[in-house]
């Protein structure tokens, strides 16, 4: 093991271990002990996207669309509080056919690519995204297609995880102490990931198991596909994105930590807000995006 990957790997299990209460998660490896305690809780979380959403536009009769819509429980819950024409697109197919056979009947959900989505143009009044963005393989791209089914006067909603934050790696379930992907490599990350996922004496997150409760293959070695999933999207290069883009920005937040996982960081929310620290302590980047009425 190389020097870098020892010292991470050391710091890793100490904050598994007996600095686990300063961690970036609370005293367990994993918030959640399984995927529907995991999708209850972006459900519960609904009320807190609605604050959010509602001073600049509400859902009620209009058509939306949630881009990174996964098994579409989220825009099922908005329906629960507003009536609405409701699209949900994702690239995962195993996403949406679960998505389907539990909402088909209420919502339409369509299998969009990195860069295109399967609507006609002018269709959509509000678009949203939530905690998608950082995993978008053409972000510039797909947000020129969402402009393009959005009728003018349309809004986008666009809310995620810049990559600088203390937890903005995925791998916190595992490599729990804040800012690893500032100081090592993301290889490296990856790499002490693997072995730790392989040690009989860390518990292993509900992610990572079948049906059965079984351990699933070392999700760690396939770099390809951790690459994929991530395009490191601090606030700066979505900002400069946003430029070469033809959207209206209406409106950005920068919102520090807060609620109950992150404890220790909720003691930073103030950060956020001063320039020189904001891409290190914003939990979350909200902008508000508006298609011009005069756009065709």
């Amino acid at each position: 093991m190389r020097l870098t990957e020892s010292i991470c790997y050391n710091l890793a299990l100490a904050f598994l271990g007996p600095l686990k209460r300063l961690g970036s998660r609370t005293p367990s490896i994993t918030r959640f002990n399984s995927n529907e305690e995991y999708f209850a809780q972006r459900v519960a979380d609904t009320s807190h996207y609605q604050k959010l959403f509602e001073p600049f536009v509400k859902f009620e009769g209009k058509t939306v669309l949630d881009l990174g819509c996964n098994r579409g429980y989220l825009l099922h819950s908005f329906l629960q509080h507003e009536n609405f024409t409701a699209i949900g697109g994702d690239l995962v197919s195993y996403y949406l056919n679960d998505a389907r056979r539990n909402y088909g009947d209420q919502i339409e959900f369509v299998e969009t690519t990195p860069t295109h989505i399967p609507l006609p143009d002018n269709i959509v009044d509000v678009a949203y995204t939530i905690d998608t963005v950082e995993h978008l393989s053409e972000p510039r791209e797909i947000f020129q297609d969402v402009f393009r089914v959005l009728k003018p006067g349309g809004i986008f909603l666009v809310h995620f995880n810049p990559w600088l934050n203390p937890h903005g790696h995925p791998l916190e379930d595992i490599i729990a102490f804040p800012w690893p992907h500032a100081v090592f490599s993301f290889d490296t990350l990856l790499n002490v990931a693997e072995k730790l996922y392989d040690s009989p004496a860390i518990p292993t997150s509900c992610y990572f198991l079948d049906e059965k409760g079984q351990k699933k293959p070392n999700p760690y070695v396939d770099r390809e596909m951790w690459n994929n999933y991530l395009n490191f999207m601090t606030i700066r290069r979505f900002n400069r994105m946003l430029k070469e883009l033809p959207f209206e920005v209406r409106h950005q937040a920068r919102i520090g930590f807060g609620g109950s996982t992150f404890k220790l960081s909720r003691m930073t929310r103030g950060l956020a807000k001063l320039p020189v620290l904001t891409e290190y302590f914003t939990s979350i980047l909200f902008t508000v995006l508006v298609k011009p009425e005069a756009s065709h």
